[in-house]
């Protein structure tokens, strides 16, 4: 390599470190800068408390603050107070969820942090595990200082709800109490923390009471019986969506004509009830999320929904249809710490309707039973125990059921709904012992079948399906098993076939989805079913099975006729072509 050529090499090596260098002071430069413009990244900073989780729901209000609080506060300083306060609350929660004291420093200083480790090691210590939850606070200020770094306050009136058990055990204990907290907060290092935490006064509620209308419009009960107005009630009802807005699609797409003209027909079978169901975490369609395009509708999803709610009680009310609300459709996670949400979905909701008449019952969950493999049976009826519960703070009214998936489940917290409700799609012959059954179980309460039903579908490809006349021998026996077993009613599953089954429902496999294309009581052309004129009172139950020859020449067995045709002609021409080989 000669002189110049080793300069040259030299000098573009120097050339490249140079730009290099630039490009990392550049990159830094640039971040640096952005530190300072926009603060640093909260997860990565020391001593930095993190706001609370935006799908924390615990309800907090402030009281009117004390005449003279020494000054008075700002309210950016107050939300970081309730921010700081709520996720003190969360992170002690978690503490007690894990067994062990768990970032409580972060949240919590001097004296309130040696309390509430404290209170951990001796739940540990004495073998027991507590789950619990902060539901509500109302916080009454005191004393707020002249340089901003320390406030007092009481926490008045905090609803906890907890689960006590022992290691390994089902609970022992489960209650909500409700206790006033006096509270001491202090800013440091730029972060509120909890200094002082006492709880002063404290009491155990009461559990779920019997619904206790003020006026004779309401359903309540009498013994085994619904009763309304004096008289015996017999609930004789459908589940309801829209033929071609069901599950997912009703409450975003909901349509008032639709709602009218199915309400119309549904009287005219002579019925008096629907079931419908309000989703869990009920969401606004996207096109009603911007207010400038759609200024008459509401941004809050749970104003859109209470007022399509309180449209559809008016419609129903018009066509002297009783209803009941089905709550928490798809909720499928019951974990204690996701109780609040819950007790938000419950406020609001429940008490914009607790003086209608119309409403029947609140079913608290659809099909619960369902979900106890996923989480466990324990805190699913715990959790169906507090909603009970709320509810009854907010609506002493109306009655209160759950709608378990099957009969033989439908004998669990019998004591806190006020009739018992299952449902039933197995075979009819052996329906009569699973009602005796849970009638042993629970002989005072009144038991409605909420869901039942037989789809019509019919393949050529799967031998499942069934014919319009066969649903209606289906439901002659099943209404006739009701009537001799004297329960307190039925809402069959359901008005139309559906066009559209979304995947979540039943899964993608099409002997799944398709039979349940084809469960109504009206077609896709709007013809109603022979089963729909069986469900009126005192309807006729004398239905004659479909013959022999409907049952031989059904789809599936066409299917099976043709193959066997075509196998066989098959077989004779392979016979006619070898024979003619063989004779040539």
């Amino acid at each position: 390599m000669s002189k110049l050529q080793l300069k040259i090499f030299i000098w573009l090596g120097l050339l490249g470190l140079i730009a290099l260098l630039a490009y990392t002071a550049v990159t830094q430069t640039a971040q640096l800068l952005r530190y300072f413009q926009q603060g640093a990244d909260p997860a990565s900073a020391l001593n930095i408390v993190p706001n609370k989780p935006p799908d924390l729901e615990v309800a907090l209000a402030w009281l009117p603050d004390d005449p003279d609080t020494g000054r008075e506060m700002e309210p950016l300083t107050r939300v970081e107070i309730e921010s700081a306060y709520l996720r003190a609350w969360l992170q002690w929660n978690i503490s007690y969820l894990r067994g062990e004291a768990y970032g409580l420093e972060t949240y919590f200083v001097g004296p309130a942090l040696e309390a509430v480790e404290a209170s951990i090691d001796a739940m540990h210590a004495q073998g027991w595990s507590l789950q619990q939850t902060d539901l509500e606070h109302h916080l009454h200020l005191h004393f707020y200082s002249a340089d901003g770094s320390i406030v007092s306050f009481t926490a008045r009136d905090v609803l906890v709800a907890q689960v006590l058990r022992s290691e390994g055990t089902i609970p022992v204990v489960t209650e909500v109490t409700r206790a006033d907290y006096e509270v001491v907060m202090m800013l440091e290092d730029g972060n509120w923390r909890v200094r002082h935490w006492v709880r002063t006064t404290g009491e155990t509620l009461q559990s779920v009471a019997p619904a206790d209308p003020e006026t004779a419009d309401f359903v309540t009960t009498k013994g085994d019986q619904l009763v309304s107005n004096g008289r015996p009630f017999i609930v004789r009802g459908l589940n309801y969506y829209p033929k071609d807005t069901p599950w997912h699609d009703f409450w975003p797409t909901y349509d008032p004509h639709t709602i009218e003209e199915d309400f119309a027909l549904i009287e005219s079978l002579g019925l008096n009830t629907i079931r419908i169901f309000v989703p869990y975490n009920f969401q606004l369609p996207e096109e009603e999320h911007n207010t400038e395009n759609s200024p008459t509708k509401p941004a809050d999803p749970y104003v859109d929904l209470r007022l399509k709610l309180a449209d559809l009680l008016a419609r129903a009310e018009s066509h002297n249809l009783k209803v009941i609300v089905t709550l928490f459709d798809f909720r499928t996670d019951y974990q204690i710490l996701l109780w609040p949400n819950a007790n938000r979905d419950i406020r609001e909701i429940v008490p914009y309707f607790a003086d209608s008449p119309t409403i029947l019952a609140w079913d608290l969950k659809n099909e619960p039973d369902l979900d106890q493999a996923g989480n466990t049976p324990e805190m699913v009826n715990l959790w169906l125990e507090h909603v009970a519960w709320q509810i009854r703070q907010h609506d002493p009214n109306h009655l209160l059921t759950i709608g378990w998936a099957a009969a033989a489940q439908a004998d669990q917290l019998t004591e806190i709904v006020d009739f018992i409700s299952f449902h039933d799609y197995l075979d009819t012959a052996t329906f009569s012992g699973r009602i005796a059954k849970l009638r042993q179980a629970a002989p005072n309460k009144p038991i409605v079948l909420t869901e039942f039903g037989l789809t019509t579908w019919n393949s050529y490809f799967f031998p499942i399906g069934n014919s319009e006349q066969e649903q209606a021998v289906y439901y002659a026996d099943m209404i006739q098993t009701m009537r001799n077993q004297n329960i307190s009613g039925y809402v069959a599953w359901t008005l139309h076939d559906f066009s559209d089954i979304p995947a979540d429902v039943v899964g993608r496999l099409p002997w799944r989805t398709a039979p349940q294309h084809h469960f109504g009581l009206v077609d896709s052309r709007g013809n109603k079913k022979p089963a729909a004129f069986l469900l009126a009172p005192n309807a006729s139950l004398e239905v004659l099975p479909p013959s022999w020859i409907a049952r031989i020449f059904q789809p599936f067995w066409q299917t099976v006729y043709f193959l066997i045709i075509v196998t066989i002609i098959g077989f004779v021409r392979l016979k006619r072509q070898l024979d003619a080989v063989q004779s040539a």
